[in-house]
């Protein structure tokens, strides 16, 4: 009982506040037919059938009522008229032309689903590049401090001055995003490769696939380079990976596809809640010694070029 009043006070409200029903026909054929009239004169509406099966009318837009209900009242008086028989053909060509005229907006929306379809593997060569050169940097020791990997990749091998680099080794201030926990960490090590690949495959590859393998590659560097740097300020040169790179290019991709409709970025709500739970996660210590520095810095300059680079392209537009 209760079950049946809340349905119908919840159908009442529906009514109301959405649909507003301008009378009733007791023929679904003659239904039909006036629906297909309102439809070729540019009224939305719809007909349900009641229990006693008369069809119940009902007009989606509130602005069209009047001239709903001025034209049910004239249907009711003669359905039968010539204008009513000859509004099906009228409204069903009108139907098509819209079935095709979305099915032609569709093939040319780029929408984020038809990205991810086309995105494959041997289509965004940059982002494979950085996948394989992280595996291997990884493979080979990562973050171990007896590996020589470590001595050759990681931004200098002395807590001031960067040494190395002012000596030419120029490498040094890219090359930490490539060295990850080592597998022998176990569960952690896995993971902190895996959740970082598992978001540039997502958000590198989509970045190369709309802008080019070059534009990537710019924003890799720069991204990369700056967190390193800001990490290193802070905390030393005990770190590596690449969070840095991948929290900087969510927020370029978000604030872009945000700012720029055009842009073919977007960045699905569920990724960006668990990269922001990474992200404070990070920051509340539970994880232990984490390159928060790293994360931050790149997370501000992602937003920072996304906002500009999308105004420019605004501002262009106008």
């Amino acid at each position: 009982m209760y079950q049946r009043a809340i349905a119908f006070y919840c159908t009442l409200v529906y009514d109301w506040l959405i649909m507003r029903k301008i009378g009733t026909i007791a023929e679904k054929e003659l239904a039909q037919r006036f629906i297909d009239y309102l439809y070729s004169i540019g009224v939305a509406a719809h007909i349900d059938a009641a229990e006693d099966g008369v069809c119940r009318v009902w007009v989606e837009d509130e602005d069209r009522l009047v001239a709903a209900r001025d034209a049910i009242e004239a249907f009711e008086k003669n359905p039968h008229a010539s204008k009513y028989q000859e509004a099906a053909e009228k409204a069903e060509s009108l139907r098509k032309k819209e079935r095709r005229a979305k099915a032609a907006f569709s093939r040319q929306v780029y929408d984020r689903r038809r990205l991810d379809r086309r995105v494959r593997w041997f289509s965004i060569p940059v982002t494979r590049i950085l996948i394989l050169l992280s595996i291997v940097a990884t493979m080979l020791g990562g973050l171990d401090h007896d590996a020589e990997i470590m001595r050759w990749l990681a931004i200098s091998m002395y807590r001031q001055g960067l040494p190395e680099i002012f000596q030419g080794q120029v490498w040094r201030l890219f090359t930490p995003i490539f060295l990850h926990a080592s597998l022998t960490h176990g569960g952690f090590g896995i993971l902190h490769i895996l959740f970082n690949m598992l978001w540039l495959w997502d958000l590198g590859g989509m970045v190369e696939r709309v802008q080019g393998g070059r534009s990537l590659l710019i924003k890799v560097l720069v991204m990369g380079g700056l967190s390193n740097l800001l990490q290193y300020q802070i905390a030393g040169p005990a770190f590596g990976g690449m969070s840095g790179v991948v929290f900087g290019l969510l927020g370029y991709c978000w604030m872009r596809g945000r700012q720029d409709l055009t842009s073919g970025l977007f960045v699905h709500p569920r990724i960006m809640f668990m990269m922001t739970f990474w992200f404070i996660l990070g920051f509340s210590g539970m994880l232990g010694p984490i390159a928060n520095a790293a994360h931050g810095g790149g997370l501000a300059v992602g937003l920072f070029w996304g906002y500009i680079s999308a105004t420019v392209v605004n501002t262009r537009g106008r």
